[in-house]
């Protein structure tokens, strides 16, 4: 399974490399065999009495001693790049608010890209929002030289939640390689009894939400199979407790009705991709999405998709022209849209082969690439190339020279 924020950045720099854009990865951390063109890696730490020191004193200070110590080593890789072959801006997600105190021990301008913020996907887990995480990311959001959301529903969210205006944001949908012909999905090719499931079964996903959109889906049509792929990380419910896709259908589905469901586990991407091809349709339940890889993957292979009326999924599978849309967290509302399309393949032969062409126009990488880039030069004009850092943090980086 992947990273959105990695993927993100995997199928952005090439975007930005053919616009003659120079993009600099910058990690701590590279996989064996990661090809190390574009990438610098930073590991460095403050020495031991200094950690201590922040971890003792940060909340004093208005600062998260965590947060802190993960900034530093981006922060050092992004002073180092600019002393030496230039960096105009530094883009870095929300999370934990880790972007604000890069922005304190750099001069290099942070921009905030969108991915996930704390107060919205906490609650679709299961978990109570952290004041103290949902604080820091709304001080990161407002400091911030600029920002990017990948929907409008997320921004929209961030600038109620936070009462920011954040009147130069500007939406920019994450890139999806297009998919060849050749490699697309087929009516003639595909097993259409087959409904397929690529996500991990939790409350976020809505793993429980399919299983029992398919056990009203088999009432109607005997022939049809369920096959879940993703890893297994609990349904959480009331009272913090978590149960099992096993335990789950257990409990909520006939024993009859079993061998039509095949729960797969976790699969690399180079096994799902035939079983895109294979399934006669593919659904997504995410009780909310900011983006959804998995959903832009399967309209990417023109998969006959169904995806929920909710988050920035409206946004990138559009309604009745390229997909379905069901009412979230709605199962017998997904189970509706699923008899429609398995009483009528043409139709979702139809909304597949649209979505495949609207991925490769309107999500191709050298077309987020192009809004990207004028993005950044438009921001390079009316912001100052080197920012004040924080006292505070500035004397913790001399220290730990």
């Amino acid at each position: 399974m992947q990273s959105g924020i990695v993927t993100y950045v995997a199928n952005l720099r090439p975007g930005l490399e053919r616009a003659g854009v120079k993009a600099t990865v910058l990690t701590s951390e590279v996989a064996p065999g990661t090809d190390p063109s574009g990438v610098h890696v930073s590991r460095a730490r403050p020495p031991r009495p200094i950690r201590t020191l922040v971890r003792r004193a940060g909340h004093l200070l208005s600062y998260d001693p965590t947060s802190v110590l993960l900034s530093f080593p981006i922060a050092h890789a992004a002073n180092e790049l600019r002393a030496g072959a230039g960096l105009d801006f530094l883009e870095m997600e929300e999370s934990f608010g880790c972007a604000r105190y890069v922005q304190q021990m750099t001069e290099v301008p942070v921009v905030v890209r969108l991915h996930g913020p704390h107060f919205l996907h906490a609650p679709v887990t299961g978990r109570p929002v952290d004041p103290i995480v949902a604080r820091a990311e709304q001080r990161c959001v407002a400091e911030a030289v600029g920002i990017t959301s990948p929907a409008r529903d997320v921004l929209d969210r961030v600038r109620r939640e936070y009462d920011l205006p954040l009147a130069d944001a500007v939406v920019i949908p994450n890139p999806v390689p297009p998919v060849a012909a050749e490699r697309r999905w087929t009516l003639d090719a595909c097993d259409k009894k087959t409904v397929l499931f690529v996500g991990r079964f939790d409350r976020h996903k809505g793993g429980d939400i399919v299983i029992d959109a398919f056990r009203e889906l088999a009432a109607r049509r005997p022939e049809a199979e369920l096959l879940f792929v993703g890893p297994d990380h609990g349904l959480r419910g009331e009272g913090g407790r978590s149960r099992s896709i096993v335990e789950y259908l257990d409990a909520n589905v006939p024993a009859a009705l079993r061998p039509r469901i095949h729960v797969a586990g976790p699969l690399p991407a180079s096994r799902i991709e035939p079983l895109r091809r294979q399934a006669f349709v593919t659904i997504m339940a995410s009780r909310y999405e900011i983006f959804g890889l998995a959903l832009a993957e399967a309209l990417a292979f023109g998969c006959p998709t169904i995806a929920p009326n909710v988050g920035g999924i409206p946004e990138i599978l559009l309604a009745d022209r390229t997909g379905l849309l069901f009412e979230s967290g709605d199962a017998s509302s997904l189970a509706a849209r699923l008899v429609t399309l398995f009483e009528s393949p043409q139709r979702a032969a139809d909304l597949a082969r649209a979505a495949a062409d609207d991925v490769a126009t309107r999500l191709s990488p050298d077309t987020v690439a192009r809004d990207t880039a004028a993005y950044y030069a438009a921001l390079r004009a009316r912001v100052p190339r080197v920012r004040r850092r924080s006292p505070l943090l500035r004397s913790l980086q001399a220290l730990s020279r």
